[in-house]
């Protein structure tokens, strides 16, 4: 089953090959792994990165402050609760969000 566009939330690597180009890489290649308005944490380098609206990869502070106009939340999942989203498949990662009829929730365990 594909991902719903937008994802939301932070993703996590350990690995310091997951640098700014493989994230663009991912964008540019896989449209099922990367997507605007994920953030991507490389812990061992210390940096954040985000594919902006021109779909370019950028490291947060890097060149400019993060602007957003509006935040489209078109394809959001629906559950009824955190264990229903965690039991999803593809599941909601701890820190995304879903919703429950109208009102927005994030993961928290």
């Amino acid at each position: 089953m594909a991902v719903p566009l937008p994802r939301w939330g932070v993703r996590f690597t350990a690995d310091i090959t997951h640098n700014k180009a493989y994230v663009q890489d991912l964008y540019d290649n896989d449209a099922s792994a990367a997507k605007r308005g994920e953030l991507f944490l490389n812990e061992p380098l210390e940096e954040l990165y985000y594919v902006g609206a021109d779909g370019v990869c950028r490291k947060v502070n890097e060149t400019t402050a993060i602007e957003f106009s509006r935040i489209d939340f078109t394809g959001l999942r629906e559950f009824a609760d955190d264990a229903a989203a965690a039991a999803a498949d593809p599941a909601v990662a701890i820190g995304g969000m879903y919703r429950t009829g109208s009102t927005l929730k994030v993961r928290i365990a």
